[in-house]
């Protein structure tokens, strides 16, 4: 009894989320690095040492892409960084579902090949984006 009430639980959840994700799928988003505020620093000495400076740079660049990672994930802003993370994985899931079954459907076919074969012309190329070195989005090619 116990173990049905917890799935049935975990099952309504699990469609909650599916909504939630499949509205943010809708929405704009801004992932510019440069319009993420970053946090101030108090009164804290900051060491020239070469390691130290490797180490916080690095440090930096990190909590840049989570703070892009939690604009991108539904409800990401209100959570903290290990939930965040845990959540990001499941909606990359369910973006690579929808992306199959966007791929699979008939309706989705019957587009590429009526459009590609009347013009003659290859199937769109998939694109893929990634950071640059000073963090910004571009596609990679």
């Amino acid at each position: 009894m116990e173990g049905d009430h917890e799935a049935e639980e975990e099952e309504a959840l699990g469609a909650v989320k599916e909504m939630m994700y499949r509205i943010a799928a809708m929405q704009p988003v801004d992932i510019d690095p440069s319009t993420i505020k970053k946090p101030r620093r108090r009164n804290v000495r900051i060491s020239d040492d070469p390691q130290s400076v490797a180490a916080r740079l690095r440090r930096e660049r990190i909590s840049e892409r989570i703070r892009v990672l939690q604009r991108l994930v539904p409800g990401g802003t209100k959570m903290d960084t290990a939930s965040m993370l845990d959540e990001a994985i499941r909606y990359v899931k369910f973006l690579k579902r929808q992306v199959q079954e966007l791929q699979a459907s008939p309706q989705s076919q019957a587009v590429h090949s009526s459009s590609s074969s009347a013009m003659g012309a290859p199937p769109p190329p998939v694109l893929e984006f990634g950071f640059d070195e000073q963090g910004a989005h571009h596609p990679v090619h």
